[in-house]
Formats: structure tokens, C-alpha cells, sequence
């Protein structure tokens, strides 16, 4: 009866090491499958902070050369507008003369106008003198 009794405390006691030993791995083994979910979701929570971070970055890098852009095409149509200014007054500046001009040709053209019909009046009274002249001579 003892190795009944022996066999029996053994074979309890081997449960219980079975049963124990299982707890244990179980327990390891969830654990390592908690670091390593933990560590999976620190990598993930990472990648998103990085990609954030880059997004962010993206972003103002995009913004800034639109910045540049618009600053550099302000400055252009400012140019461009400078020029056409330059040339408007140019433009302006020759039609001015050109009306002068045409005007002091019109004033020429006037008073040759009138001269050439003093000397018409002047011609005919010479020749009316002339004619004049002659008669008395005759």
C-alpha cells in the first residue's frame, strides 16, 4: 500500500509540475507576445510620427516655394509693368512731337498760304499797273 500511496504523491506531484510548468510557458509565452505587440505598436505609433513629421515637412517645403513663386512672379509683372510704362511715355512722348511738328507745318502752311495770296494781289496790282503804264506810254 505505501507504493501505491508513493505512486499516487507521484504522480499528484507530477500533475502538479505539469499543470505548473505549463502556467509557466503560457505566461512566457504571453508575454513575449505582449512585448512584442508592444513593441509592434511602438514601431507603428514611430512610423506615424515620422510620416506626420514628413507631411508636415512636405508641406511648408510646398509652401515655401509657392511663396518664391508668387514673389517671383510679382516681381516680374512689376518689371514688365515698369517697362510698358517706359514705353507708353516713349509712345506719348514722340505723338507729342509729332503734333508739334504737324502743327508748325500747319502754321508754315498758313502763312505761305497767305503770303502766296499777298503776292497774288500784289501781282495783280502790278500787272494792273503795268497795264496802266503801258496805256499811258501809248
Amino acid at each position: 500500500m505505501t507504493i501505491v500511496i508513493v505512486v499516487a504523491v507521484a504522480v499528484v506531484v507530477g500533475l502538479i509540475m505539469f499543470f505548473a510548468g505549463t502556467n509557466k510557458a503560457k505566461s512566457d509565452f504571453e508575454k513575449t507576445v505582449g512585448s512584442a505587440e508592444k513593441k509592434s505598436r511602438e514601431i507603428i505609433d514611430d512610423a506615424l510620427k515620422a510620416a506626420e513629421a514628413k507631411k508636415k515637412e512636405s508641406l511648408l517645403e510646398i509652401k515655401e516655394e509657392s511663396i518664391r513663386t508668387k514673389n517671383e512672379l510679382e516681381r516680374e509683372t512689376k518689371e514688365r509693368r515698369a517697362e510698358l510704362q517706359r514705353y507708353e511715355k516713349r509712345v506719348l512722348s514722340k505723338e507729342e512731337a509729332i503734333e508739334k511738328r504737324s502743327e508748325a507745318i500747319e502754321r508754315r502752311e498758313a502763312s505761305f498760304t497767305t503770303r502766296e495770296e499777298a503776292m497774288k494781289q500784289r501781282e495783280a496790282k502790278v500787272e494792273e499797273l503795268s497795264k496802266q503804264r503801258v496805256q499811258e506810254l501809248e
